[in-house]
């Protein structure tokens, strides 16, 4: 029912899709990320092929009546101003289940960044998983995956990021707000 029922939706406000790959146990990195929207979108894009991934979401987003409708639809809470544990946490999720799909924000934030997280890049050489880089496009109304990367075994976690950036270096005016979005290359 809610497969159909995202796919009415996004089929109304006329959002082009990319298929997913069928990997059931991967990090899907979004960006650009510049609006609470993605969220929403993006939630969308995942019901609409059956998914059910957990999605970092900063705590402050988690109040009353918010916050009991964001956990059941995947939502974690996450403190971003202490390091809790949570790229071992992952780590640990990732390595006692079978199908596990995480969606990580890179830049970490919904402000104009140069620099993005590392923790994404630490969990997949960690637990050897892919990284699935999904995207939303909001001026050519599409969304999907650009491709599915892996991190080999003798690579740095900074040499990776930078390489997975430039898959990103056409989507710097793509975010719903203009301007807030940037690889660092332009």
């Amino acid at each position: 029912m809610w497969k159909k029922f995202a796919k009415l939706i996004l089929n109304i406000w006329r959002w082009k899709r990319s298929e997913f790959p069928n990997i059931r146990k991967a990090i899907i990195i979004m960006a650009p990320h510049t609006s609470i929207f993605d969220f929403v979108w993006g939630k969308l894009y995942f019901m609409s092929f059956g998914l059910k991934p957990i999605i970092l979401i900063k705590k402050e987003i988690f109040f009353w009546p918010l916050s009991p409708i964001l956990k059941v639809i995947g939502g974690v809470p996450v403190d971003r101003g202490k390091k809790t544990g949570i790229t071992e946490t992952a780590i640990e999720i990732f390595n006692t289940n079978e199908n596990f799909l995480l969606v990580i924000t890179p830049e970490g934030t919904r402000k104009k960044t140069k620099y993005w997280k590392k923790g994404f890049a630490r969990i997949a050489k960690t637990t050897n998983v892919p990284v699935i880089l999904g995207y939303i496009d909001y001026k050519k109304h599409e969304m999907g995956v650009l491709d599915v990367c892996r991190i080999k075994e003798n690579e740095d976690i900074l040499d990776f990021i930078e390489n997975i950036k430039k898959h990103y270096l056409n989507f710097t005016e793509s975010g719903l707000r203009k301007n807030k979005f940037t690889t660092g290359y332009e």
